[in-house]
């Protein structure tokens, strides 16, 4: 297939061209900042715990939501927080002198809803676009979904709820967690945590993706993620890379192989 053979050239020229080193400095990838317009933004710390329980990163009341220009999707269920029951009390001190005060005397529940389960117009941290091969993760099945940048990862991949969470509108990041779906689909399984193996398969996807689609992409970050993970593995980067290379064509096989079947049926 054009597309594959294509990748595949695409992909040896980046390992040669990680063999050697001579690639340009990394840039910073350019992340989603923590949105103070974000209701949850200004919870307590325990309200912000029931909404990561909830798996997600922008809870809101079905009327906050409508606000927004969005809806919550029929059948959808709530989260609960809770919400102080303040009171005013008035105490009197020993000259008799009264001060009122205002205490909490109890919570009670609130019912919000999460991100994931609205639809509607784009939010802030949103992409006016979806990145370049949305059309697999879709055909793959996950969902897609963007959150403010917590300093933990720029994205991740979950196999068991299929869905891949971003902190970035880089479509590299997009193309690496997509990297792992793939993989995940012809492997029937992947080891759970930073596989160096695995990571590289990503990576090595995610910059010859991004070659491909995004010409004027730094590869400089694709290198240096792939230098870190052949360290820890105790191998140089040629060696990480070859080890791997065949199993990051079949990964690519899968992603252009699924793009061209929806180009195809679509036309």
């Amino acid at each position: 297939m054009k597309d594959s053979n294509k990748a595949r050239t695409c992909l040896k020229r980046i390992v040669d061209l990680f063999k050697s080193g001579n690639v340009p400095k990394a840039l910073a990838v350019a992340t989603i900042p923590p949105q103070a317009g974000i209701p949850s933004a200004n919870w307590s710390w325990s309200n912000k715990l029931l909404q990561f329980i909830a798996d997600t990163s922008d809870g809101r009341g079905y009327r906050q939501w409508q606000k927004t220009g969005r809806q919550v999707k029929q059948g959808a269920k709530a989260f609960h927080i809770l919400g102080p029951k303040v009171r005013e009390i008035t105490e009197t001190d020993e000259d008799g002198k009264e001060t009122k005060k205002s205490i909490v005397a109890g919570f009670y529940v609130i019912p919000v809803f999460r991100v994931e389960d609205t639809d509607g117009k784009p939010l802030p941290y949103e992409p006016a676009n979806p990145p370049p091969l949305a059309d697999v993760a879709e055909r793959f099945g996950l969902s897609v979904s963007y959150q403010a940048f917590a300093g933990s990862h720029y994205g991740c991949y979950r196999g068991g709820q299929k869905k891949i969470i971003l902190a970035t509108h880089q479509a590299q990041v997009f193309f690496h967690e997509l990297a792992h779906a793939a993989h995940h689909r012809i492997a029937g399984k992947l080891k759970g945590g930073q596989v160096p193996s695995q990571e590289i398969i990503a990576e090595l996807t995610a910059a010859t993706l991004a070659n491909l689609y995004c010409p004027e992409v730094n590869l400089g970050f694709s290198y240096k993620y792939v230098k870190a993970y052949a360290k820890e593995s105790k191998k140089t980067v040629e060696r990480a890379c070859l080890a791997v290379i065949n199993t990051t064509g079949k990964v690519l096989d899968e992603i252009l192989g699924t793009h061209y079947e929806t180009k195809r049926k679509v036309a």
